[in-house]
């Protein structure tokens, strides 16, 4: 029997185990609570959140109620860490759960993030051939099977994998709102992964070098900005593994990183032909 994502994603994570002792550790989407009682072994002060706090199971703590499309229910700069697990893909607004990430975190703090990888060859394929995660298994997204739960009378929908990331997406969220990406972490080889790896990494990579070289000859001064994306974009760890699970570390407060943005755009601009 294969290995639970769980599994996968501690083993993953296990040079950090010494990184959640005696560290706040916000847990969001915090689900039964397996993540909960691991970092509370590891010497984690954990606070649960979860859109439905009745299905947390782990015994010893408390989950909170919490909606990652609004304002976490947690103090500004009071987190060491956040862990967020499978729950980016679920979030319509994105930009706001990165938001306040970054409110909630202290400066130097961590964000650890998992997702299924809308970047790895798989999905890539799956969406040329059906417009969705896993084509040949599921049609794209529709009002039965990309809505997962639908609280009775509520006016409140939770998706499914309606909103599946992709790394250089995410890599840019979390810098508009100060975070900075630190690593990515490989998770687990997917078998699929590898066979359209060996057929298509070829040509996807001189593919992206001339887009790369074409936009830098447009925009020299860009060439760094482009250099992330790109490498971020071929990188065989990111194509080849069967998840995303991402370090970020907050450098600065999310105005800071605005303002900052704003002033790089301005100098940009004046870069323009």
């Amino acid at each position: 029997m294969g290995q639970s994502f769980q599994d996968i994603f501690w083993k993953t994570l296990r040079p950090l185990s010494e990184d959640f002792k005696n560290k706040k550790v916000a847990d969001v989407p915090a689900g039964k609570g397996q993540s909960s009682l691991k970092l509370k072994s590891l010497g984690a002060e954990v606070y649960p959140l979860d859109l439905v706090p009745d299905f947390f199971e782990a015994e010893g703590l408390e989950c909170q109620f919490c909606d990652l499309n609004q304002q976490l229910p947690l103090d500004s700069n009071s987190m060491d860490v956040i862990l967020s697990q499978e729950g980016i893909e679920h979030i319509s607004d994105q930009n706001l759960a990165f938001k306040e990430f970054s409110r909630v975190l202290k400066k130097g703090g961590t964000l650890i993030l998992s997702s299924p990888n809308g970047s790895s060859l798989k999905s890539r394929f799956s969406f040329l051939m059906g417009e969705c995660e896993k084509s040949g298994k599921i049609l794209p997204p529709n009002l039965f099977d990309s809505i997962w739960f639908n609280p009775g009378e509520s006016s409140q929908v939770y998706f499914g994998h309606l909103f599946v990331p992709t790394v250089t997406k995410l890599r840019v969220l979390a810098e508009v709102n100060g975070l900075e990406l630190k690593k990515v972490h490989f998770s687990h080889l997917k078998f699929s992964n590898l066979v359209l790896f060996v057929f298509l990494y070829p040509w996807m990579f001189l593919s992206q070098s001339l887009n790369y070289f074409k936009n830098v000859r447009k925009r020299p001064f860009l060439k760094s900005e482009y250099q992330k994306t790109f490498w971020l974009s071929v990188s065989p760890k990111v194509l080849l593994d069967g998840a995303l699970v991402l370090e970020f570390q907050k450098v600065q407060e999310p105005e800071e990183a605005i303002r900052e943005l704003n002033k790089r755009w301005s100098r940009w601009q004046k870069n323009q032909p």
